[in-house]
């Protein structure tokens, strides 16, 4: 009896996931350890590749709509690219984002406007902060960010222009 070979080529959102985590430079391992639960660098490769094994002993890994959806997340694919490849992680991704929508605070003007650097290292501070105390942690950076723009334009007569602006 004769063996058909199986098509092994990874699945498309699983081409998607990686394109993005090696733009972003990462490895696997990083990737999943930003996850919002337990993950394994091995298991990410295996949903990105689509299979786990080899030769006789390979096995489809497609990965659940919600892990994927949360690998995308994690990379910054977004909900639409995402559901190009995989419709229902796509939807999950978007519910996802909803989600988080609801539950961000609003940023405070003086920190939208502040330089790419700045929100970034805002961002990461967030991350650590309980959902509850960001909105009123942001509104205190924001003074603060805010008196220090003051302070320089008032000791040097120039607006705040950062050394470095990406």
């Amino acid at each position: 009896m004769k063996r058909v070979d199986q098509d092994h080529s990874p699945p498309r959102h699983g081409l998607l996931i990686k394109l993005a985590r090696e733009a972003q430079g990462i490895s696997p391992e990083t990737a999943a350890g930003r996850m919002p639960f337990k993950f394994s660098g091995a298991s990410w490769r295996q949903i990105e590749a689509g299979y786990r094994g080899a030769g006789e002993k390979r096995v489809a890994v497609p990965g659940k709509p919600a892990t994927v959806a949360n690998m995308a997340r994690t990379v910054g694919v977004t909900a639409d690219r995402l559901a190009e490849h995989n419709p229902e992680a796509g939807e999950i991704l978007r519910e996802i984002e909803r989600q988080e929508a609801q539950q961000a605070p609003a940023i405070p003007e003086a920190l939208r406007t502040a330089p790419a650097h700045v929100r970034r290292m805002i961002d990461a501070a967030l991350e650590d902060v309980d959902p509850e105390d960001r909105a009123e942690l942001l509104r205190e950076l924001a003074v603060d960010y805010e008196a220090i723009g003051r302070r320089r334009t008032r000791d040097t007569g120039q607006p705040h222009r950062p050394r470095h602006a990406g």
